[in-house]
């Protein structure tokens, strides 16, 4: 854990499309929050898929945010709300793609990012961009956060590759015009390509797989052999020092950098269908 006097952070992993990496990227952002910061508070609102508590490690409580009617009920987010703003320390959420709208709603009729800035919180939004059939609905996701929100938080746009290349006539995401036009109000974008090697692939695989952290991964303990954790530590030095690129591991500036973590760092990093 880094000795610096790092900010207190929420970090909300929302999308409105399940199966394109959102939990990975939760699991992700978690540990490097742990890893850099402070072991966060740790929130699993995905009623179809309750995939981040199922990690020891980060220890997410499951919140059930809907009512026998399959609506969610206020009262719920309102104290899972209550549980952060007295906890005292950084906080990740796992936000299920059923109720995306619903937590929409619930943030802006809440006035929810002005009242966690008031409370010392730094604010990130994380969403995941993909290619493929969802590559549309995943990129308006994005937009409509950018559009809602992104004058007032950290908006962030993680580039999923797992799928598939997440190109445009050949463009990277960063030269597509709705990027361009929209490149103030997102903080930082970070791209997961394909890992080069089959082994790290599967690595990587097994390790999400097996519900562990990298830290528990790459431990000297390990279940995985010598070889295993040797590839496991180098996609996270190089996640993390993608992230690290953008945020800055959370310290000396208010919130993101604004900058796009380079691709080439991050190489060997690679999501799964979570």
């Amino acid at each position: 854990m880094s000795g610096h006097n790092a900010r207190k952070t929420l970090h909300l992993v929302l999308t409105g499309k399940g199966g394109v990496g959102k939990t990975v990227v939760a699991r992700i952002v978690a540990e490097y929050v742990t890893d850099r910061c402070e072991p966060p508070l740790c929130f699993d609102t995905d009623q179809t898929n309750a995939l981040f508590s199922e990690v020891p490690a980060f220890a997410a409580q499951v919140v059930d945010l809907f009512d026998d009617e399959a609506r969610i009920n206020p009262s719920r987010f309102d104290a899972m709300l209550n549980e952060i703003l007295t906890a005292g320390r950084s906080v990740v959420i796992d936000n299920g793609s059923s109720s995306y709208f619903e937590t929409l709603e619930y943030i802006a009729e809440n006035d929810l990012i002005e009242t966690l800035q008031n409370a010392g919180f730094d604010v990130y939004l994380h969403c995941v961009v993909t290619g493929g059939a969802a590559g549309e609905s995943t990129l308006a996701n994005l937009l409509q956060m950018a559009e809602n929100f992104g004058e007032r938080i950290n908006l962030c746009a993680w580039i999923n590759h797992f799928i598939e290349p997440v190109r445009r006539d050949g463009k990277p995401f960063v030269e597509w015009p709705e990027f361009i036009e929209n490149s103030d109000l997102i903080a930082a974008v970070l791209e997961i390509p394909r890992m080069s090697s089959q082994l790290s692939q599967a690595d990587f695989s097994v390790m999400l797989k097996e519900h562990l952290s990298f830290a528990e991964a790459v431990a000297p303990d390990s279940r995985l052999d010598t070889m295993k954790r040797s590839r496991l530590m180098r996609v996270r030095k190089a996640i993390f020092g993608a992230m690290d690129q953008a945020f800055g591991g959370f310290a000396d500036t208010h919130g993101a950098d604004r900058r796009i973590a380079a691709p080439a760092e991050i190489a060997s990093a690679e999501t799964a269908h979570e």
